[in-house]
Formats: structure tokens, sequence, C-alpha cells
């Protein structure tokens, strides 16, 4: 009886699974299906599949999104905040890690009252000050903005790792000569390898995704990322949706790429601090 009722727990909980893999992969099967239709056959039917493929749709989609710029400058963006936010992150937790600890609990709580203010509620503050100091229309306000609201979650996630290393390595490392920085870039900064590739993939999904930020800062169409760029040209065209499918399914390639890559890395650096 007792494996019976261990084999109905097997059987219920992967079709539970199931269920879920089928309600997140539809979706994502759909869009690429109706990509390589004609719109015609989208609109007649969105769950049928292709009749033949319409390779066209992104030839087109390309050709009027202007793509490959905004390709270039989501990418630009996208890697120049991973690179800053990821830097900054690590440097700030290091310097917490090793300040007083009644110190360093009041900076890092600051950083955690950071992390849970919500985007929307400083977008007006944003735009007023990126007007002001001049990084409307930039990307260079956009890698700030981006990488300052990162930092947080970044802080969070680098200082309970590195309070667990032993300072008996740093200790050895001064008395061979070597000065804080090049402790902290040569010494601690390779044991937190698989912290700094899940933070670097984070940063990327979600620099990558946004809609907001650029949205309020860029105007101009020869700086657009892609999210902005896809949202206007479904805003501005007579439903042509084989074009703005098809341009969604070619920006989200780098986004699976990446994460399937990293995805071994996600979990285990997410909870290496925690364990630790």
């Amino acid at each position: 009886m007792e494996k019976e009722g261990m084999n109905k727990t097997v059987v219920l909980k992967s079709i539970l699974w199931l269920c879920l893999g089928i309600i997140f992969i539809l979706p994502v099967f759909l869009i690429i299906m109706n990509a390589f239709k004609p719109n015609n056959d989208i609109l007649t039917s969105f769950i049928s599949f292709p009749k033949s493929l319409y390779l066209e749709n992104f030839s087109e989609a390309m050709r009027i999104m202007n793509f490959w710029t905004v390709f270039r400058n989501t990418l630009f963006v996208t890697v120049c905040t991973v690179i800053v936010a990821s830097a900054v992150s690590f440097m700030s937790a290091y310097g917490i890690s090793h300040l007083p600890q009644k110190t360093g609990d009041k900076l890092y709580t600051l950083f955690v009252v950071g992390q849970i203010i919500p985007f929307h509620a400083v977008m007006i503050a944003i735009s007023m000050l990126s007007t002001k100091l001049g990084l409307t229309n930039t990307h260079l306000g956009l890698i700030i903005f981006y990488s300052g609201f990162y930092t947080s979650f970044g802080v969070m996630t680098y200082v309970g790792f590195l309070k667990s290393v032993p300072r008996e390595l740093e200790e050895a490392a001064a008395i061979d000569g070597a000065g804080p920085f090049r402790t902290m870039v040569q010494i601690i900064l390779p044991l937190v390898k698989s912290t700094t590739v899940t933070i670097g993939i984070l940063f990327f999904l979600w620099t990558w995704n946004d809609l907001l930020l650029p949205s309020i800062m860029i105007s101009d169409v020869n700086l657009r990322t892609i999210t902005v760029n896809l949202y206007m040209f479904k805003s501005s065209t007579n439903a042509q949706w084989n074009l703005l499918i098809a341009g969604l399914v070619v920006s989200m390639i780098p986004i699976i790429i990446i994460y399937i890559v990293g995805q071994k890395h996600i979990t285990s650096g997410l909870t290496a601090g925690a364990v630790k």
C-alpha cells in the first residue's frame, strides 16, 4: 500500500510538472510557429500550423524596423550595463563585508531598501533628472540608471558569499605584498565566479527585455532599443502581425542562448551565499 501511494504521488507530480511545462512552453511555440506564416493566415487562425515557411517575414521585418541598428543599440547598452553594474555591485559588497558590523549592516539595509522600491515610483523623477543632466536620448543615461537599479540586487547577492570567505586568504596575500585592490581582483573575485556569472545573466535578461526605462528616455529613432522598437512598430502599423512576430522571435534568440548557456550557474550562484 505504501509503495502504491508513492507511485500515485510520483504520477501526480509528473502530470503537474507536465501541465506547467505546457503552460510555459505553449506561448513560445505559438509565437515561433506564427513567425513563419503570412499575415492573413495569422488572422484566420493563430493556432494552426504554417502551410509553408514564409521566410519573407524576417527579411521584411528587419528592413522596416531598422532591426540591425536597434539590435546593436540594445546589445551595446546591455553589455555595458552588465559590466558596470556587476563591477559596482562586487566592489560595494566587498567594501561592506570589510566594514565594522554595525556600519556594514546599515549600508546593507540601504541597498535592501533600494531593492524594494518599484521602478514605477521613480519614473517621473528619472525623466526629470535625465533631462536636467542631459542624459535624455543617450545610451550613457540608460547604462547609468540601469546600473543604479541593479546594484542593490547585486550587493545583496554578493555580500552573503563574501562574508564567508576566510580572512586568512587576504592576510596571506597582504604578506606577499598584494594591495587591497589586487587582493580583491586576483584572490576574491575568482572565488565568486559562479555568483558573478549568475548576476551577469540576470542583468543581461533584465536589460534586454526592459521597455519602461528606454521608453521614457529615448525618443530618437536611431537610438531605440529592441523592445521600444517593437512597441512603436505595433503602434504605428495596421495589424502587420506577421512582421511584428518575426521581429519578436529574432529578438528572443540572444536571450535564449544566454539562458541555456548559463542556466546551470543561476541556481548555484543565487544559493551560494545562503548555503555558505
